[in-house]
């Protein structure tokens, strides 16, 4: 019959009494990146201590479990990809359940991303791979004095320099965690629809960046531009066409070309008096201005501030429909969360759904006009959605 601990007298797992400066979120609460971030961090910090406290005794009991556990790190990182494309369905057939790290590189290796930078961190740990996979192809080499088959475990080496296992420690850090966080933007741009079958949104974005404004494309600058554009990429004419098509009528990326896109409600002579209207509530402070006293504060000064903020606000929904106030509302939210262009609709959709249900425009322009950072989330949400002469216009 198994024993089970209670959990007050668990060995390893209990809570009682001891400071709650020290518990640590596993199990339930912990995540897949934790345990490849962990073991990682694990390597690196016992080839530091190894090295930085000079500890040659450690150098030979400690060099396995370094080894092992940049492996397992490495094993982890390729199965956190593997399974992110294969819940995206770019990876059609799932790998089988092993420790294969070469086989697991090779599928990644094999996947057509349509993204140029998780592309190259994948083509970037192929030589980490290949040198882990060749001394321990399963996992068991790195743990065990002895394998499987009974034969002393690195048998073909007799010894490791622990200076050059921490500079390429360092490189796969940084090639993982580059990559976990792309790996992140790459599926959140995905949700845009904004991509090609061999281009990312990310991308497109620098391709957008390396075209010539769309008044000089008859001349030889486009041809260069593409040429380079080409060779960049690896692709071919029809494949550049794709992706000029789709930047063409792209809010963001159409817009540092030279074309300039309208908001479904609200236009620029509009936006420029809501601007004006707010700059009355928020007049430029003076240098020795450090904040309102409000023990100090004349009560007749917030008799007039709040008369003042009522007639901002009549002035306003008279100047405003309420598709307008909503508009307006939309794009000071899509710059405040540097949003994408393409859930434009979708957010403007949302407030008036909102405003629907709320039935008080005077409260949702008092929302706005209250705010601080109006302007520059506005300024920030044009230029996202294609408006970048008048964003500059206002910021001025």
């Amino acid at each position: 019959m198994e024993i089970i601990p209670e959990n007050n007298n668990d060995p390893f797992f209990s809570l009682t009494g001891k400071s709650s400066e020290w518990n640590a979120c596993i199990g339930n609460q912990g995540e897949p990146e934790n345990y490849m971030d962990g073991y990682m961090e694990a390597a690196l910090e016992l080839v530091n201590a190894v090295i930085e406290k000079k500890q040659y005794i450690k150098r030979d009991t400690l060099a396995m479990p370094i080894l092992y556990n940049v492996r397992h790190a490495l094993e982890l990182s390729l199965k956190y990809m593997h399974d992110a494309f294969l819940k995206e369905k770019l990876i059609k057939t799932p790998h089988g359940k092993n420790h294969d790290i070469h086989s697991y590189w090779k599928l990644l290796s094999s996947t057509k991303l349509g993204d140029a930078e998780l592309t190259r961190y994948i083509e970037n740990l192929e030589i980490y791979v290949l040198s882990l996979s060749n001394i321990d192809d399963d996992g068991q080499e790195l743990r065990y004095a002895e394998n499987r088959d009974g034969h002393k475990s690195l048998k073909d080496k007799s010894l490791c320099n622990l200076v050059t296992i921490k500079e390429s420690l360092r490189k796969v850090q940084e090639i993982v965690s580059a990559s976990k966080y792309r790996l992140k933007e790459f599926f959140d741009e995905r949700r845009t629809k904004t991509y090609t079958k061999d281009l990312s949104r990310k991308d497109l974005e620098k391709i957008s960046m390396m075209l010539p404004p769309f008044d000089q494309w008859e001349e030889h600058i486009f041809d260069k531009a593409k040429q380079e554009i080409k060779e960049a990429y690896g692709i071919g004419s029809s494949k550049f066409s794709d992706a000029v098509n789709l930047i063409k009528n792209h809010r963001t990326m159409a817009s540092r070309l030279g074309k300039q896109f309208d908001l479904s409600h609200l236009t620029d002579d509009k936006i420029k008096l809501v601007v004006q209207e707010w700059k009355k509530r928020h007049p430029p402070t003076k240098e020795d201005d450090i904040g309102t006293d409000f023990l100090n504060t004349d009560f007749e000064a917030m008799v007039g501030l709040a008369r003042k903020d009522k007639e901002i606000q009549k002035n306003i929904l008279r100047l405003l429909s309420e598709d307008e106030i909503a508009d307006l509302e939309a794009v000071f939210y899509i710059g405040r969360g540097n949003e994408f262009c393409e859930f434009y609709e979708e957010g403007l959709a949302g407030v008036k759904n909102k405003h629907k249900i709320n039935k008080n425009p005077a409260e949702a322009v008092r929302h706005l006009m209250e705010k601080t950072n109006f302007l520059d989330e506005i300024v920030k949400g044009l230029t996202i959605l294609g408006k970048p002469a008048l964003a500059k216009v206002l910021s001025k």
